[in-house]
């Protein structure tokens, strides 16, 4: 008998702890509240400044959700990393809801813990993203004008560096706007922008060699012509695009290979936007040309790609 006093009372211990664990939820909290004019959230804290925050954070994510289930952004529309980079901003931050405009309808204390319900009238996120899409705008244009106060008839791969960072912000603010079913009022500039993008710049490219012979040429050009195949589109001269010119120099002794280059790109009014010097030396041994040839291609992309930046 004292036994069974005892387990009883073990018993009626653990039920008294797991019923004084467990959190009383607020009929309110429970259900999904949404209509036409707001979006909600709901959260909850021992604090009520922490519960108001909760609140905040669920109810921008009500956004990121409707966004990652509705994006359809085509790769062959706009170049892969402004495709990227929209896929990783893809969704709201509190910083994009005014929090003055911020409204607590519901408030509730539940022993100890706080319980709140969160609402922003859709017209002010969308008002929010609407003006940073139009900062943004801002310097599109500022650079839409230098391209045409240029007199090229393209591009050049810093403006195209600085378009796609500039659209992959705004695009995906876009998103954010239209899954508020609400309209982007820079909608027609984002799409010209886009479809400017479809083009990459233009060059024509021209290579000046000494030493070497004309199998070495033939690998150094090729090499050359491949790093900037990918900032520039190459074809054939015309005065109103950029120029490129590799002037090389292959050198080699018994004991080792060196390829000299001095590479130089201009605008279609003859002005030098990016130069470098650059030098390999390979100690000789099977295949020690192509492996000069590695090292200063790779040494080119970084010289271009840190003058893009």
């Amino acid at each position: 008998m004292r036994y069974f006093l005892i387990i009883i009372c073990v018993i009626a211990s653990c039920f008294f702890i797991a019923c004084s664990g467990t959190i009383s939820y607020p009929d309110w909290y429970l259900k999904s509240q949404s209509d036409s004019r707001y979006l909600y959230g709901v959260g909850e804290a021992d604090s009520l400044q922490d519960a108001k925050l909760a609140a905040l954070n669920d109810l921008a994510s009500k956004i990121s959700l409707n966004i990652e289930s509705n994006i359809n952004i085509q790769k062959e529309q706009i170049d892969s990393k402004v495709t990227s980079k929209i896929n990783n901003n893809v969704g709201i931050n509190v910083s994009d809801i005014e929090l003055d405009s911020v409204e607590h309808p519901i408030i509730e204390e539940i022993d100890g813990l706080f319980f709140v319900q969160a609402r922003v009238e859709k017209v002010k996120i969308i008002n929010k993203l609407n003006s940073d899409i139009d900062s943004s705008a801002i310097k599109i244009n500022s650079i839409l004008s230098d391209i045409k106060n240029s007199k090229c008839s393209t591009m050049s791969p810093k403006h195209r560096e600085k378009l796609l960072e500039l659209l992959a912000l705004s695009d995906y603010k876009s998103q954010q706007i239209s899954s508020l079913n609400g309209v982007v009022r820079q909608k027609q500039l984002l799409d010209n922008v886009a479809n400017m993008l479809l083009h990459p710049p233009r060059a024509y490219y021209i290579s000046f060699a000494k030493g070497g012979n004309s199998n070495d040429y033939k690998l150094v050009d090729n090499a050359l012509m491949n790093e900037y195949n990918k900032f520039f589109s190459i074809s054939s001269k015309d005065s109103d695009i950029y120029y490129i010119e590799n002037r090389y120099d292959i050198h080699k002794t018994n004991t080792q290979v060196t390829i000299a280059l001095d590479s130089s790109i201009k605008d279609c009014n003859d002005n030098v936007v990016f130069n470098t010097t650059l030098e390999v030396v390979q100690d000789v041994k099977d295949k020690s040309i192509a492996i000069a040839i590695n090292r200063l291609k790779a040494q080119l992309y970084k010289k271009i790609y840190s003058w893009i930046e």
